[in-house]
């Protein structure tokens, strides 16, 4: 049983509607009434209450004591699991019935302020004492004890079990209200990805402007270069060609790690031929997750992040490396680490918090990157992000180890 609960009583029930119940309740049996929470702090206003019990609880130390009494009566009832009869700090005969969800112990429905023909607890309530304690006129707790009600206990055994059926309903309607809740949130980040699919197909759409055309195009152009004698520029276009052919390729698929890393290695060549001397960098993969799955262009939107962000000050030095991890064949890391300017603690904070944040020029900020890892594999996988200024970033993927099959090819 939870104690301290994810969920309040307030959030899963209208106020209003548990003050209707409460009071209706109250009504049927003709006995006080209150809602309390785990803390025994009332939910609702009171229904019914005695005299007595208003008196006592206009003293800050007879509220207080009544409070940790309804307390410790709804924990009572709460371990007991069905409701219990007890006597209230002052002497009179209360009852509680749990209210649990899902369970968590929310709080409890209170009910009594009576005394009984079978005890007599009248006789037993110290009116001197309590007035001396709570600093209440003497005469006033008298006359408001003149008038708590006697009743037979076995209209108190009756009303407990009624009490225990409305606080089971009351249990129930936070059940619905916390199933609706987690359905709505289930429907908006079903919306939210939907969205996210929308603009990467826009996007892909927009990057695609006839790719036969393109293809064509950069081939026509890189045989020109063969017949001109400009081995190096054939080279790149071919490159620049097959990145293009990766990217709308497999838009929607997924691939192999050692797919992604040789879709790399010619983006590298491309970035090299660009930046000349700016930076090196070095691929250190465990050839043990070569065939594992991921989403395609998974790696490259965080490497362009590291050589146009994280290098851009750097005219000598600058480093990448990405560095593969196996943990056992349950899980994978890629590591991508530049020696860079960094990211200030500020910015660090809102790259996942806000949409399209901290783009690089392919349009696939990491945000993306991450909401699609955890779209295919779940909340335990993602990118972690650690920066240090002036000494560089380290993007880790975490992905589970997971080989493709032939449908996702």
């Amino acid at each position: 049983m939870v104690i301290n609960p994810k969920y309040k009583l307030k959030e899963i029930i209208d106020v209003s509607s548990l003050k209707d119940i409460q009071d209706k309740f109250a009504k049927i049996i003709g006995l006080s009434t209150v809602t309390v929470n785990g803390d025994g702090t009332p939910v609702v206003t009171a229904s019914y209450f005695t005299k007595w019990c208003s008196l006592i609880r206009s003293s800050a130390e007879g509220y207080r004591r009544c409070k940790h009494c309804d307390s410790v009566g709804g924990t009572m009832a709460m371990e007991a699991g069905k409701p219990i009869i007890y006597n209230c700090h002052t002497g009179l005969i209360d009852f509680a019935a749990p209210i649990i969800v899902n369970g968590n112990y929310l709080g409890s429905m209170l009910c009594g302020q009576v005394t009984s023909t079978n005890f007599k607890n009248k006789t037993l309530i110290d009116v001197k004492r309590l007035s001396r304690e709570l600093s209440l006129s003497e005469n006033d707790l008298f006359n408001a004890l003149a008038e708590v009600p006697v009743v037979d206990y076995e209209k108190i055994l009756v009303s407990a079990d009624y009490l225990f059926l409305f606080s089971n309903f009351i249990a129930k309607m936070g059940i619905a209200t916390i199933t609706k809740s987690e359905l709505l949130d289930e429907t908006k980040e079903k919306m939210k990805l939907t969205e996210l699919l929308k603009n990467m197909e826009i996007k892909a759409l927009q990057a695609q402007i006839n790719p036969h055309f393109l293809y064509n195009t950069l081939n026509t152009i890189a045989r020109m270069a063969l017949i001109e004698g400009a081995p190096d520029t054939e080279n790149l276009i071919y490159a620049i060609s097959d990145l293009l052919r990766y990217s709308l390729k497999n838009s929607n698929n997924m691939v192999t790690i050692d797919s992604e890393i040789t879709n790399i290695k010619k983006y590298f060549y491309i970035q090299k031929t660009r930046f000349g001397d700016r930076f090196d960098y070095k691929i250190d993969i465990d050839p043990s997750i070569l065939n594992f799955k991921i989403p395609v262009m998974t790696l490259q939107p965080l490497v362009e992040n590291s050589i146009i962000h994280g290098l851009k000050n750097m005219t000598i030095n600058g480093k990448v490396k990405i560095i593969g991890k196996n943990f056992n064949n349950s899980y994978l890391t890629l590591e991508v680490f530049d020696n860079g300017i960094g990211i200030d603690n500020d910015r660090l904070k809102t790259i996942f918090a806000v949409e399209n944040s901290y783009e690089n020029l392919t349009g696939l900020g990491i945000k993306n990157v991450d909401d699609r890892i955890k779209h295919f594999f779940g909340y335990s996988y993602g990118i972690e992000l650690k920066s240090t200024k002036e000494c560089g970033t380290t993007a880790t993927i975490k992905v589970p180890c997971i080989k493709l099959n032939k449908r996702e090819a």
